[in-house]
């Protein structure tokens, strides 16, 4: 069956499900099944590592020149969030603010204002439709 997006190429994503809305840009990692895996690599999401989601081909797009610029500084306030709680010394014990994610969201703004949207964290995990990913 002809596949409409290929293997490493970048998309649009707006991935829905009753648990949770995010849009963000992707790396399209493997088709199987009627699905498309897709890495997040920019957006609005703090992680501490990072997630491929399980996506839809009605929630991808064809990247535009706006949405990358959107998503990039979606990413890089992100970061700018992240070590601002730190350096305020607003620590909570909240998940939020932990090493992890600030590794992470540094990663992801490097990666974004760099355009190397094929680099790869160490450390990967899967999102299903039916997660809770907050």
């Amino acid at each position: 069956m002809p596949r409409k997006y290929q293997d490493n190429q970048l998309v649009a994503v707006r991935y829905g499900t009753r648990r949770m809305y995010a849009r963000f840009l992707g790396v399209v990692q493997k088709y199987d099944s009627g699905k498309y895996y897709v890495r997040y690599v920019s957006g609005e999401k703090s992680f501490p590592h990072d997630k491929v989601f399980e996506c839809h081909t009605r929630e991808l797009r064809d990247v535009n020149h706006d949405f990358v610029d959107e998503m990039k500084l979606s990413q890089l306030q992100v970061y700018h969030n992240a070590v601002r709680n730190r350096v305020e010394g607003y620590n909570r014990v909240y998940h939020n603010n932990s090493l992890e994610r600030r590794l992470w969201a540094s990663f992801a703004a490097k990666r974004s204002q760099t355009y190397e949207w094929h680099r790869i964290f160490p450390e990967t995990h899967m999102v299903w439709r039916t997660d809770y990913v907050y």
